[in-house]
């Protein structure tokens, strides 16, 4: 009777702990599907780790704008975790760029630096003082799955290598959005 009683104890926490989550990230947070809808979602892989917008207070953790401004189009998706007073955050830019559907656009333009450029770059940040920005030899790639200027839906994905003044990179992968602007 025992045995018995040890043996369904024993399978009783087996059970138990083959139950348990025990993802890297300790936050189970997976990234969207990649969706054209407008579904306002968007995430990416940070040195392979998940990295989704986290709101705190009153700024909003997604900006995505689309806009014609004198004769040019310009993009931004900026998204960031804002929890806890962290300024982590990914942003791509285009500028003078008329974003087409089924399009693949190089994001090798340094933001900064170069803050009135055409073409597209990426950057992503750990603080105020840590950025890490795409140039001409850290690069990526943008692709645009839709672009809906009647119903404002922007829809692509994203994967691009940056690097910051100290020469440590970091790889941004599997980047996916879809939002309404």
């Amino acid at each position: 009777m025992e045995l018995m009683k040890n043996l369904i104890l024993l399978i009783t926490i087996a059970l138990t702990l083959s139950c348990c989550d025990n993802d890297d990230d300790n936050s189970g947070d997976t990234l969207p599907p990649a969706t054209q809808t407008g579904a306002n979602t968007v995430g990416c892989l940070v040195n392979g780790q998940v990295f989704l917008p986290k709101s705190e207070g009153i700024n909003p953790a997604v900006v995505v704008n689309y806009e014609f401004i004198n004769g040019d189009f310009f993009f931004t998706l900026r998204f960031s975790d804002l929890r806890n007073s962290s300024n982590e955050g990914v942003r791509l830019r285009t500028q003078r760029v008329d974003l087409q559907t089924g399009e693949i656009y190089i994001l090798n333009m340094n933001t900064i630096d170069n803050g009135d450029f055409s073409g597209s770059g990426a950057e992503y940040q750990t603080s105020l003082s840590n950025e890490y920005l795409t140039n001409s030899s850290f690069t990526g790639e943008l692709s645009i799955t839709r672009v809906d200027t009647v119903n404002s839906i922007i829809s692509g994905t994203f994967w691009f290598d940056a690097i910051n003044t100290n020469g440590v990179i970091v790889e941004i992968r599997e980047g996916r959005f879809d939002y309404v602007y």
